[in-house]
């Protein structure tokens, strides 16, 4: 392997998870506007792990297919915490915002800790596009808080 590919698999991975969760919390809030935006959110996720995959292939490595066993228990997690709430759009709202502080938090790693110039590019590439989704969802988060 020529491509620093385990960093680009971390970030499938993370990505994948909150796909995943994404994905479920669309079919589970009751507002429209939430669904259609976790929907696009999902969407979006989606888009930039496959060109993630696409790297990893071409350098001649397998990419991963599922989230990680940490976002796996992340899920659980909010799912048990947004289940014993009164607020579930909120929740759901809430619990998302810290799937993209993750996600987030995972590129701008790789923008400023990778050794390879292709993976920070990837990265840097994709950043705009995974912080405004981050600042969207976080100041729905706050306007619901008050």
């Amino acid at each position: 392997m020529n491509r620093d590919t385990a960093t680009l698999n971390d970030m499938i991975e993370v990505l994948d998870d909150g796909l995943t969760f994404y994905k479920e919390a669309a079919t589970r809030v009751e507002r429209p506007d939430l669904r259609n935006l976790f929907e696009r959110m999902a969407q979006t996720k989606q888009s930039i792990a496959e060109d993630l995959r696409t790297a990893v292939v071409a350098d001649g490595a397998k990419p991963p297919v599922d989230g990680s066993f940490a976002g796996s228990l992340r899920k659980v997690y909010a799912e048990v915490r947004t289940a014993l709430s009164n607020h579930k759009d909120y929740q759901y709202v809430a619990q998302l915002e810290r799937f993209e502080d993750r996600i987030l938090r995972s590129f701008e790693d790789a923008v400023g800790e990778s050794d390879d110039r292709i993976v920070r590019s990837i990265a840097h590439r994709h950043l705009p596009q995974l912080t405004r989704d981050h600042n969207e969802l976080k100041t729905l988060k706050n306007k619901a808080q008050h």
